[in-house]
């Protein structure tokens, strides 16, 4: 059995990561998930890369099936969407492109053993990012170190997965982080304060936020 192969991302945007704790909401024992947004041009290397990855690990599988043809599962990444909450609809976001990485928090054998795994995470300077840290939140600028790991179904047919093996968070946004430019405001000359806190946010809206995606 060969080993699957391993790709790291050029640096982009955490899209809703789960990070620090895995998201139990269709899954009860968890999965860590990040979705990475790159603009198109820094995509194409790394859509290349997966591509072949993925056409060497097909035709591995035809032999195997002694098949010529396969049904094929998406790819793992397609053009970017923000979610328009008004409308209830994805609204392109054009010259970006959105990959979906995950790593289930147990795994569990055939033969009835279990294990516990995460992503390591680590800083810019490359150290170690304990668990229990500041959440990384939606915004944060991170790479990813990713398995490539192809599988087949029956009814899904043939695909590959990008399992999550560890970040490197190089620009942290915490849940509930914002600032100007999140309510669509830019700079312009004119009226500059100190710099001091915002007076009008309450302890409980600083604490708390709302946990949505910084841009």
């Amino acid at each position: 059995m060969t080993k699957n192969e391993t790709v790291v991302t050029p640096k982009g945007t955490a899209i809703f990561p789960t990070l620090n704790e895995p998201d139990k909401k269709f899954n009860p024992e968890g999965t860590y998930k990040v979705t990475l947004r790159l603009t198109e041009e820094e995509a194409a290397p790394l859509i290349a890369k997966l591509t072949k990855i993925h056409s060497e690990a097909q035709a591995v599988e035809l032999k195997k099936l002694g098949k010529k043809n396969i049904k094929l599962a998406p790819m793992p990444w397609a053009d970017a969407t923000n979610y328009d909450k008004e409308t209830e609809t994805k609204v392109p976001v054009d010259g970006f492109v959105d990959f979906k990485f995950s790593l289930k928090a147990v795994v569990k054998t055939k033969a009835g053993k279990s294990w516990e795994q995460r992503p390591m995470l680590f800083d810019a300077k490359l150290n170690p990012i304990p668990a229990d840290s500041d959440k990384v939140g939606g915004g944060s600028v991170i790479r990813v170190n990713a398995e490539v790991y192809p599988w087949f179904s029956a009814s899904l047919g043939f695909g590959i997965s990008l399992r999550c093996r560890s970040v490197q968070v190089l620009e942290l946004k915490t849940y509930g982080s914002k600032d100007a430019t999140s309510f669509g405001f830019s700079a312009e000359d004119g009226y500059e304060t100190d710099g001091e806190a915002n007076p009008f946010a309450s302890k409980e809206q600083a604490a708390v936020g709302d946990g949505s995606p910084d841009f």
